[in-house]
């Protein structure tokens, strides 16, 4: 009989430290539950790049070692989707624009004394700036010139056949210069379609200028 009641008093012990056990295990999970279910994101705005960074507020339901794990696993699941986020291929190639540059030749030489304008003859060229070069295509020209004796200036232009007017911005010239020197326009509005153009030149005093050769220069 004394065998059989020690035998009942530790199962009965035993019940009561395992349930005991259960409990406290129960009680637990149920705080830490709590504690999750307390937990809320907050966007905390960063100084150097404005950005805003998440952080946790964990409230009061959570001890130190259970806020320091959660804010852990947090900030390395934040720091992979950055990592994904700015992640670049590196064999990307981005096509370069190729410029290119065409030359229209203009013979010479042509001289004149006249202060009128003259065409300075072999010079016609036909130009479709748009359908030839591109819509983007832009052009210019540049000339060498000279004046008799270095006494006075020489004069040289763009002329519009097609529609009988200069050229706006074409005009080049030289001052006092007897030796051949390379002029340039700037960037010239020519009217669409296709047009003839021609070189003309003139001189300021009637001393001899001389336009030697020049080309038409179209960038596309």
């Amino acid at each position: 009989m004394q065998k059989y009641n020690k035998t009942y008093l530790f199962f009965i012990i035993f019940i009561i430290l395992f349930f005991s056990g259960f409990g406290f295990l129960f009680f637990k999970i149920q705080n830490l539950e709590q504690a999750v279910n307390s937990l809320s994101l907050k966007q905390i705005p960063t100084n150097e790049n404005k950005e805003s960074v998440t952080t946790l507020d964990l409230g009061n339901n959570c001890s130190d070692n259970c806020k320091k794990e959660i804010e852990d696993l947090v900030s390395q699941a934040i720091s992979t989707v950055s990592a994904t986020k700015t992640s670049v291929p590196s064999n990307i190639v981005v096509p370069k624009t190729e410029t290119k540059i065409a030359y229209i030749p203009l013979s010479g030489p042509i001289t004149s004394t006249s202060t009128e304008w003259v065409d300075a003859v072999g010079t016609d060229v036909y130009i479709d700036l748009t359908n030839d070069y591109g819509k983007n295509a832009k052009v210019s020209w540049e000339a060498f010139l000279k004046v008799a004796y270095g006494n006075g200036q020489a004069f040289a232009r763009l002329f519009d056949a097609t529609h009988g007017i200069g050229v706006d911005g074409s005009e080049i010239s030289l001052i006092g210069s007897d030796t051949s020197t390379q002029v340039s326009s700037g960037n010239l509005n020519l009217w669409s379609g296709r047009n003839l153009y021609r070189v003309q030149i003139k001189s300021l005093n009637s001393f001899e200028v001389t336009f030697g050769s020049g080309r038409i220069k179209i960038t596309y």
